[in-house]
């Protein structure tokens, strides 16, 4: 059955009310004599307005009644002045309240086949936004305060260790939470409704961030692993979802059903961190990383390969003592020495084979559960 044009019409007309009057946005139409034609009830909540003070009325009615509450009205009214003088502008600004209030206001032209109808304002109330952005800022600068004293305390401690290799190990392993922490906050800015899932990320960064540099504390002598029942899948995949990588480096995760094993999840954690981080490291122009997971009668086999330029042979002797220092051309870093001492403290064992220009395999064996 065909439907008229006329009911088309009005069924269109009445589907677009409802959006505009379900947005979380106050929105108003001011035709080309700058009267206000078209509302919505968020509007006039964001502006303390009545219908009667709109209704058929000049925007400039609305506009003065407006200006009491604002910081700032002489900047306000000279937005609205560049609008009407210039039918093309456009324009995103912040409002300030006298009373706390933030909005965000945005405005485009009305104009069809060049023909100027009227302007469309949006107000967005980001108040809750802009606060929690605050709070954010004055975590994550609490936070970077705190890491600095307790890696300077650190530093101070081991002055007379590796002369100073200490801090690049601190730098190198604290770059993947850190960078979970950055990925959070901007995640929570441009998302308020992810502000819990964020924080969440936020506190297990900082956890792991503390457990390292409590580790650390200790680095010249080896800590004993606390080791106890812990689903190694689940750690390989946090490890993967939290690495700070580029979009032109892919990463593929092959994993087998048995999850339990006998290790300190926080020390396997990061070694993890350090290994994918080196192979982001190896590909500066991208690449794969696969990471697979199998096992036999006695151990896990876990291996973690990159395309990148892979290590020179004359390097690959050297590659786990703690005395090893580079410059990373080849994607090396501080680090695999912990890795190498973790894992075979777990009883364990880390090896690697490389080809130059092809890529680096690093393959770890743990012992399972018996």
């Amino acid at each position: 059955m065909d439907i008229p044009a006329t009911t088309t019409d009005a069924l269109r007309n009445l589907i677009l009310e409802s959006e505009l009057e379900l947005s979380k946005s106050g929105i108003s139409v001011i035709d080309e004599k700058e009267n206000i034609v078209y509302w919505n009830k968020r509007f006039l909540e964001i502006w303390n307005l009545k219908e009667k003070d709109v209704a058929n009325k000049p925007r400039k009615n609305a506009v003065n009644k407006i200006l009491e509450l604002l910081k700032n009205p002489e900047s306000f009214q000279e937005t609205l002045d560049r609008a009407y003088k210039n039918k093309d502008f456009e324009s995103t600004d912040i409002i300030h309240f006298k009373d706390g209030k933030i909005i965000e206001r945005r405005t485009v032209p009305l104009k069809k086949d060049d023909k100027y109808f009227g302007r469309i304002w949006y107000f967005a109330d980001i108040t809750q936004q802009t606060r929690r952005e605050k709070e954010m800022e004055s975590y994550t600068s609490q936070l970077q305060r705190m890491v600095s004293n307790r890696t300077q305390e650190l530093i101070e401690a081991e002055k007379m260790a590796a002369s100073g290799s200490l801090a690049s190990e601190i730098a190198h392993d604290l770059r993947s939470p850190l960078q979970s922490i950055r990925n959070a906050t901007y995640m929570m800015k441009k998302d308020p409704e992810k502000f819990e899932v964020g924080l969440e990320l936020i506190e297990k960064s900082v956890v792991r961030s503390l457990e390292m540099l409590e580790s650390m504390r200790s680095s010249t002598r080896q800590l004993e692993p606390k080791l106890r029942r812990t689903d190694l899948n689940k750690i390989i995949k946090e490890s993967v979802e939290e690495l700070p990588h580029p979009a032109n480096i892919t990463i593929q995760l092959e994993l087998d059903d048995a999850i339990e094993a006998w290790i300190d999840g926080s020390q396997i954690r990061r070694v993890f961190d350090n290994l994918l981080l080196n192979a982001v490291e190896a590909m500066p122009n991208g690449g794969l990383i696969t990471v697979t997971k199998q096992r036999d009668d006695k151990k896990f086999i876990i291996q973690i390969s990159d395309t990148g330029v892979g290590i020179p042979e004359e390097v690959l002797p050297n590659l786990f003592e703690r005395k090893f220092y580079t410059t990373k051309p080849y994607g090396l870093g501080l680090g695999l020495s912990y890795c190498k001492r973790t894992i075979e403290s777990h009883g364990g064992a880390l090896m690697v084979d490389s080809v130059l220009g092809k890529g680096t395999v690093f393959t770890l064996e743990l012992p399972r559960i018996s």
